[in-house]
């Protein structure tokens, strides 16, 4: 397809959109102004297209429940993102129910370098397996969500975590009412999925009474190539109760899933097997076949079945459990000094599944059941304060927090063929007895501590200087445990600063003008790994000698960032310009390059002294008419290393090359409309330019992808007034994209089995209502 992504989107959306605009009736128009929306065009004239992300503060943006029309109900939390500067955001599964294979950057770095935060609850690391944080995708009920704070380079002082060396992403659930509401939506759609979601509140319970909210949603669907099912449960509940002084409010937050997954594959697997190389469940006397030592010169096609069993697995997939709770006190002592204090717990438990062919069963079986069970539990609290004076307005606050992790890797045994039932991805594993093998046991404790001072001072009426600066302390302490021979290595790693300041300047001259410069300085605390560990994470505890360990942990330093954007905002009369650019120099980065297969990677991890990401993100958001609205938002970025990689003797020359898995160039563009009680839209993506190794040898096809929605509401002399009608349909001309291409981290150089392929078309018919 030859036709430019964005005029094609827009062709699109208009051939949606025009017999219906000529059979527009007279009354469609209505006498209340109603503010517009990148995202939906209510049928009424005003003055300002409005961005889908609207600047609130220098480098800060905000997204809101009502920006997100386009957002297919079960999608997860970071799906939201895209229209934010510079992300790109990708996923296996039609609604991002995996995280193994859900993948997002904003402006080089990836979701698990970012701070977020969920109800003010710190996550901290979100990558796969992670052994500090929390997925925002296991957390609360994305249809649940109200609004999303965005710092997309450099965040604020006032944001707790122990990754945060990228941006920020600040998520709230919706507004507690003051009266009771039911939402209702139900979707059934391709692959037999189906999403239930019922939202709640109970307004003002008696005079002086709580205000309650509650979501659940249940996620089913089949995988779309292959077998298996993907199985999501979850749910939130957020309750305050109003003092005289201020509030308290619980906050509480479970999932559970159960998700058969899709096999990594190559570019060779693509050419030799097409896209489909999927695992061989649920055939499992094929699979007995191809790994069975007896047939490994044997041809199985494109491969010999020896060389077939080392690339797909019988089977694959994730068993995760979530569960955050807080209490969060706010207060206000006098008009100018209030606060708030927060408790919180976290607790993470995953199972990540592999048949692998590489340790067979000791009753004969060709392979076992790989079973990598990392656990989790986050203790901590903050405490913040705000005191107005004059023209200042000082923020200080403190937060810290315990985190014990231990990961280990079973095998189970697998049946003999047609002694029994073979075992299933999502468990229950030791239906053969318990786990024969146990490898990379492993534990750590991390303490973590951060204090922030900052001060916005009003210089005029128009224009704000931010003053400020945060400490941090990351301590983690352990590594392989047991008496095995080759136990995992082991140690202490602390990132430590005194002083990370953060400078600001926000000037709004007129109503409709906005300006800033941001320079912040950023440090992460050390990443956390389990030796073995299929993803991306850079971590020392992944090496495997302990010596090697030792020699290398002692020319680690902290990871530190400095990021600087200028950027600014103008809303003319029917349009809105954002733009911005910035630099980021980033010191100590740990970078990790993988071998070996996914049964037992390797990673050959060294300290890259120095690089830089330098981009810019444009944003231009137009009405149209007064009906029809349209979006173009282009991001460009392009990262450096300052120096090659060397391991030994071997230099691996990636100086001047950019960091893999991130494109150097992203186009969104949506259009949308709104007519009487019928809206549409139509969005189209782009990421391009994407490096697939450190050396850049390789780079990952121009992913595009093109959505639409089309949504009708009964009106009031219906039998249901009210009533939502939605059909969703992504992926519209059923290309064949690559989807995430890190899953098991990045090559030197030349082909890797690391990639997913993202769902092909995917429609779904949703019905909603509000009582």
């Amino acid at each position: 397809m030859n036709t430019p992504p964005t005029l094609l989107a827009l062709a699109i959306g208009i051939a949606l959109v025009a017999p219906l605009h000529a059979a527009e009736s007279t009354d469609a128009a209505h006498d209340t102004p109603t503010t517009l929306n990148a995202l939906q065009v209510i049928a009424t004239p005003r003055g300002a297209a409005v961005a889908p992300t609207q600047v609130v503060g220098p480098n800060r943006y905000v997204i809101n429940a009502t920006d997100l029309d386009s957002m297919v109900s079960g999608n997860n939390g970071l799906s939201m993102l895209k229209n934010v500067p510079g992300a790109s955001y990708t996923a296996t599964d039609g609604l991002g129910l995996d995280i193994s294979a859900t993948s997002l950057f904003v402006r080089g770095f990836r979701m698990n370098e970012m701070g977020i935060t969920f109800e003010g609850v710190p996550l901290n690391d979100n990558g796969f397996l992670s052994l500090t944080g929390t997925s925002v995708v296991n957390v609360g009920v994305p249809d649940g969500i109200g609004s999303i704070t965005v710092s997309p380079g450099g965040a604020p002082v006032s944001v707790f975590s122990s990754s945060v060396n990228g941006g920020s992403l600040e998520y709230r659930l919706r507004d507690l009412q003051d009266n009771p509401s039911l939402r209702i939506k139900q979707g059934v759609g391709s692959n037999n999925t189906r999403v239930t979601t019922v939202s709640g509140q109970s307004g003002q319970l008696g005079e002086h009474g709580p205000k309650l909210l509650v979501d659940l949603q249940r996620v089913s669907a089949d995988k779309y190539q292959g077998a298996g099912t993907q199985k999501f449960l979850r749910g939130d509940l957020k309750a305050q109760q109003d003092v005289a002084w201020g509030d308290f409010t619980v906050f509480l937050s479970d999932s559970k899933a159960a998700v058969w997954g899709y096999n990594n594959i190559s570019f060779d697997m693509i050419r030799k097997l097409g896209w489909k190389a999927d695992s061989f469940y649920p055939d499992y006397a094929w699979a007995y076949y191809v790994a069975s030592p007896e047939n490994a010169d044997t041809s199985c096609g494109a491969y010999t079945c020896g060389e077939l069993s080392e690339l797909i697995p019988y089977d694959t997939g994730q068993v995760t459990r979530d569960r955050v709770a807080s209490i969060n006190h706010r207060f206000q002592i006098t008009p100018a000094l209030s606060g708030n204090v927060q408790l919180y717990n976290a607790n993470s438990h995953t199972q990540a599944t592999l048949t692998d062919p590489t340790v067979p069963s000791p009753n004969g079986a060709p392979f076992s059941e790989q079973v990598q069970t990392p656990h989790l539990n986050r203790l901590g609290g903050m405490f913040n304060l705000q005191f107005e004076t004059g023209a200042h307005t000082l923020t200080t606050g403190f937060w810290q927090e315990k985190s014990k992790a231990a990961a280990k890797t079973e095998w189970y045994q697998q049946p003999l063929l047609g002694q029994g039932k073979p075992l299933k991805a999502t468990g229950p594993f030791d239906v053969y007895g318990p786990a024969f093998q146990t490898d990379n046991a492993s534990s750590w404790v991390t303490r973590s501590r951060q204090f922030y001072l900052h001060d916005n001072y009003a210089v005029t009426d128009t224009l704000v200087l931010g003053l400020g600066f945060k400490a941090v302390d990351f301590t983690t302490t352990g590594g392989g445990i047991g008496e095995a021979a080759e136990r995992p290595v082991s140690g202490t790693l602390r990132a430590k600063s005194n002083f990370l300041p953060h400078v600001s300047l926000y000037w709004s001259p007129t109503e409709r003008t906005d300006a800033f410069i941001d320079l912040v300085n950023t440090m992460n605390g050390y990443r956390v790994a389990q030796r073995g560990n299929i993803g991306y994470t850079a971590s020392a505890w992944t090496i495997s000698d302990q010596k090697e360990f030792d020699r290398v942990a002692g020319t680690l330093r902290p990871e530190k960032n400095w990021n600087l954007t200028v950027g600014a905002s103008h809303r003319f009369d029917r349009l809105t310009v954002t733009g911005d650019v910035f630099y980021n120099d980033i010191r100590n980065r740990l970078l990790s390059a993988a071998i070996g297969t996914q049964f037992a990677q390797i990673n050959t991890v060294r300290l890259m002294p120095k690089m830089h990401v330098i981009g810019a993100d444009l944003g231009i958001t137009a009405d149209l008419t007064d009906y029809l609205q349209f979006y173009q938002g282009i991001a460009l970025a392009r990262s450096y290393y300052d120096s090659d990689f060397v391991v030994g003797d071997t230099v691996y020359p990636i100086k001047g090359n950019a960091q893999p898995g991130y494109p150097q160039l992203s186009l969104v563009s949506d259009l949308s409309a709104h007519f009487g009680d019928w809206r549409f839209g139509a969005t189209s993506t782009s990421y391009l330019r994407q490096p697939f190794t450190y050396e850049n040898d390789i780079r990952v096809p121009t992913f595009w992808q093109v959505n639409a929605y089309t949504a009708y509401t009964l009106g009031p002399d219906s039998l249901l007034p009210g009533l939502e009608l939605r059909l969703d349909v992504s992926n519209l001309f059923n290309r064949n994209n690559i989807g995430t291409a890190t899953i098991a981290g990045s090559s030197f150089s030349g082909d890797y089995q690391t990639l997913q392929r993202s769902a092909p078309r995917q429609v779904m018919f949703s019905t909603l209502i509000t009582f």
